[in-house]
C-alpha cells in the first residue's frame, strides 16, 4: 500500500502523480490521505487490461460472430459463429473499435469501451448471458441513464422504453409460456392497444396464432413494418442473446408478408362489453348489435391531434395521440400504414373474439386498466396490465382497502392488485411506468 498526504504546491503534485504513474499496477488499492478523510482510488478503473466482471488478462470478455469479418490481429477472416473479442483502435476516431479471434487475444492490446447499455441503462442483458465483449466497471453502471437528462432543455424528462412492446411480450412469454398463449381456439385480446405494436410483435415475433386490438384508434403499423422488411429481427440480427424471444422469426423472413392483427375498434367498457357478449335473445342480441355499431362510428367520428397529449401526470412524455374535437386534426390515410388492418365490422364477429378470450392484457392502457380487470373477473381467465396514469380526478371512487383514494401510481398498482386475490406484481426491465400487475391461468 502506497500513503501519500495532501501536499503544499503543484510542483509536489505533479511529483505525487509520477511517482503513481509508476506505481505497478497489480497493488489493490491506493489510499490518498487528504486532511479530512481517506479517499480509496480503486485500481480497476485505471488498469488497462481486459479485467472485469467475466475476463482476465489471458480470457477477454468474448462475444458470438454474427457476421464475417477480418480479425484485426492476425488478419483472417472470423466466420459466424467465431467467438470473438474487442479492443479499442488507435485512430482519429475515438468510437473506433477492432475484432479478433479469441485465439488472438495480447494482454498489450488496448482495452474495449465500455458497453453503452451498461452506461446508459444500467444493465446489460448481453453480459448476463457471458456474451457481451465490452467493459462494465461498476464507476460507469448509468452513468448516461436518460432520466438523469433532459430532452430538450426543459423541465420534463425523456423516459427510455421504445422499446416497451418487446420488454412486455417477452415477459407474457416467460410467465404464460407458448402453449398457453397459442391455446387451441383462443384469442388474446391486446385492450387500448394503441398502433397496434404489441399484438403485432405477439403474431409475428413470438408466433401466436390470434391477438385482436381494441382500441379506437386506427392501427398504424408502420414503423415495425419497416423493421420487418429490413430483417432486423432475424436471428443473425437479434444475435444469440435474444432470437430465442423470436421464435417466429427465421433468416430470410422479411421476403414474407407479416400478418396484421385484427380489430376491434371501441373503447372497452366492461360491464357493456359483458352484455354484448352475453346477449341470448332476440331482443338482447338486437340491441347488443346496434350497441357495437353506434361504438364503431363514435370511434370514426373522433378527431386526433397531431400534438398528442403533452406530458403524463408524472411529467413524463407521452407520445400518442390525444382525444379532442378542435379542428387542428390529422386523418390516417392508409399511405402511412404499409399493411392493411383488419377491423371487425361484424357485430357477430367481434361477439365470438370476445367469447374465446383466454388472456387480456393491457399497457399503458391509461383509463382502461380496471375495465381489464373487470372483464378478466367476470369472464374468469387471467389477465395482465401496465398501468400508467391515475386519473384521479376522473375516478374518484377508487379506494384502497383502508379507504385511501387511489392518487398516485403506487396507489393504483395496489388498487389493481387488490382487486384479485390472486394478482401478483412483477417489474419489467424498462424505464417509466414499469410495473405489470397480473394473475395466472
Amino acid at each position: 500500500m502506497f500513503v501519500t498526504h495532501r501536499t503544499r504546491n503543484r510542483a509536489e503534485e505533479r511529483k505525487v502523480v509520477s511517482h503513481l504513474s509508476s506505481t505497478p499496477l497489480h497493488q489493490p488499492s491506493i489510499h490518498c490521505l487528504s486532511m479530512m478523510e481517506p479517499v480509496v482510488i480503486s485500481l480497476s478503473v485505471m488498469t488497462t487490461t481486459f479485467a472485469d466482471e467475466r475476463g482476465s488478462e489471458t480470457t477477454p470478455p468474448c462475444t458470438i460472430s454474427r457476421y464475417a469479418l477480418s480479425c484485426g490481429v492476425c488478419e483472417q477472416s472470423i466466420l459466424p459463429g467465431d467467438k470473438m473479442f474487442c479492443f479499442g483502435k488507435t485512430t482519429t476516431k475515438a468510437s473506433s473499435i477492432s475484432w479478433g479471434h479469441e485465439s488472438c487475444h495480447r494482454v498489450n492490446l488496448p482495452p474495449p469501451p465500455i458497453c453503452r447499455h451498461w452506461m446508459r441503462l444500467g444493465r446489460c442483458p448481453s453480459l448476463q448471458a457471458n456474451l457481451c465483449a465490452f467493459r462494465h466497471p461498476q464507476n460507469e453502471r448509468g452513468t448516461q441513464a436518460t432520466l438523469e437528462k433532459q430532452r430538450w432543455g426543459g423541465r420534463r424528462h425523456y423516459t427510455r422504453n421504445q422499446h416497451k412492446n418487446s420488454v412486455f411480450r417477452i415477459f407474457l412469454m416467460q410467465t404464460y409460456g407458448m402453449d398457453y398463449l397459442n391455446r387451441h381456439n383462443g384469442v388474446i385480446v391486446d385492450a387500448a392497444g394503441g398502433k397496434g405494436e404489441l399484438a403485432w410483435e405477439l403474431i409475428n415475433l413470438s408466433g401466436v396464432e390470434e391477438c385482436v386490438v381494441v382500441d379506437p384508434r386506427e392501427l398504424n403499423l408502420s414503423l415495425v413494418q419497416t423493421k420487418w422488411k429490413k430483417g432486423l429481427f432475424e436471428p443473425k440480427r437479434t444475435g444469440p442473446v435474444f432470437s430465442k424471444w423470436y421464435p417466429a422469426c427465421e433468416d430470410g423472413y422479411k421476403t414474407r408478408q407479416s400478418k396484421s392483427p385484427r380489430h376491434i375498434r371501441c373503447f372497452l367498457d366492461g360491464e357493456s362489453c359483458l352484455e354484448f357478449m352475453n346477449a341470448s335473445s332476440e331482443e338482447d342480441v338486437h340491441r347488443a348489435d346496434e350497441w357495437y355499431q353506434a361504438q364503431l362510428l363514435k370511434a370514426k367520428e373522433i378527431s386526433w391531434t397531431s400534438k398528442g397529449l403533452t406530458q403524463h401526470e408524472d411529467g413524463t412524455s407521452y407520445d400518442e395521440e390525444e382525444v379532442t374535437n378542435n379542428d387542428e386534426t390529422v386523418t390516417s390515410s392508409s399511405d402511412t400504414i404499409e399493411t392493411a388492418t383488419s377491423e371487425i365490422s361484424s357485430a357477430q364477429e367481434a361477439r365470438m373474439v370476445l367469447k374465446k378470450c383466454h388472456l387480456i392484457i393491457g399497457l399503458h392502457c391509461d383509463q382502461a386498466a380496471g375495465e381489464i380487470v373487470d372483464f378478466a373477473s367476470a369472464q374468469k381467465i387471467p389477465w395482465a396490465v401496465v398501468p400508467c396514469c391515475t386519473y384521479a380526478e376522473m375516478f374518484t371512487g377508487r379506494k384502497l382497502s383502508d379507504g385511501t383514494r387511489v392518487t398516485s401510481y403506487d396507489h393504483l398498482v395496489q388498487w389493481l392488485q387488490e382487486g384479485d386475490p390472486r394478482a401478483k406484481v412483477a417489474t419489467l426491465d424498462m424505464e417509466g411506468k414499469n410495473k405489470v400487475v397480473y394473475t395466472l391461468p
